[in-house]
């Protein structure tokens, strides 16, 4: 039960902050599959093996943490009922929506959420994951560095905007689908990640 709660925090984690470039990536995402495939299988194993389970049963648990995420998500108002029902039957059909970085970054702007939150915190996104599967929170971890939720928000915004300007005159990204990314991003509040449940 404790396992299953720390994944559900950090899903909502990365699932809030991916949710914006699901769209982007389903437009321009490559062709080439079976890397995505294989990193996914990669991640799994060795996230399995770290926490002294089967695959099997990681996948379980990530499954019914990922349902309780969007239900979480949507009842804060991250997401609306459309984009929910669009995440659960991608998550029925073993598709899972970009939660874990399993999902190639848009094709010529090379974004990565988990990274690029790992570097203004000055840590590895290693590290970030194993603090939340730890029961911190996120604003736990960003109060430990010296910064603030919204700290973190802005710098996680700016760089966002420079590589989507980047990817946007390098003609890799239209400025419509841009500004809809960042609108996304700018919209999520933080503050609304729930909090882990203490054991009973």
């Amino acid at each position: 039960m404790k396992m299953k709660r720390r994944f559900v925090l950090l899903l909502v984690l990365v699932l809030v902050l991916s949710l914006a470039a699901a769209g982007v990536a389903a437009a321009q995402a490559g062709s080439n599959g079976k890397v995505g495939i294989n990193l996914k299988q990669l991640y799994l194993e060795k996230l399995a093996a770290n926490l002294g389970i089967d695959v099997s049963r990681l996948q379980e648990a990530m499954k019914t943490a990922g349902q309780q995420t969007i239900e979480a998500a949507q009842a804060s108002g991250l997401i609306d009922g459309t984009r929910a029902q669009k995440l659960q039957k991608s998550i029925e059909n073993g598709a899972w929506p970009d939660f874990a970085g399993f999902r190639k970054p848009p094709h010529g702007w090379g974004f990565n959420f988990s990274t690029e939150i790992a570097g203004i915190l000055g840590t590895t996104p290693e590290e970030l994951l194993q603090e939340l599967n730890s029961g911190k929170t996120l604003e736990q971890i960003v109060t430990g560095k010296g910064l603030t939720l919204d700290q973190l928000k802005e710098q996680l915004i700016n760089n966002v905007k420079s590589k989507l300007d980047e990817a946007v005159n390098n003609g890799k990204l239209t400025k419509e689908k841009a500004d809809v990314f960042l609108k996304h991003l700018e919209q999520v509040d933080l503050s609304k990640f729930p909090a882990p449940k203490q054991p009973r």
